[in-house]
């Protein structure tokens, strides 16, 4: 199970549940490769045993919402040029 954080900007309404939507989250697995940021193309609930994978919400002043939600990613999206690459 891996684990993600994401920055919301109001409240949790801004997620929308079990819709592909696009969200950047960060890594919390531990390692190398800790709070490496992705934009990705997800599914996302509430029920924190929906999907495979843990998903923990922060709010715009980087207060953690106290319940873990679920994520599925369903697609990495890369948004940096192939020349900076």
């Amino acid at each position: 199970m891996a684990e993600y954080d994401t920055f919301v900007l109001k409240d949790l309404s801004d997620l929308k549940e079990n819709e592909g939507i696009e969200l950047n989250v960060r890594s919390l697995d531990p390692g190398r490769y800790k709070y490496e940021a992705k934009i990705v193309t997800a599914k996302v609930s509430s029920n924190p045993d929906e999907h495979p994978d843990k998903l923990w919400i922060r709010f715009q002043k980087g207060h953690r919402h106290p319940d873990p939600w679920s994520i599925k990613i369903l697609e990495e999206l890369n948004k940096i040029p192939k020349e900076f690459l």
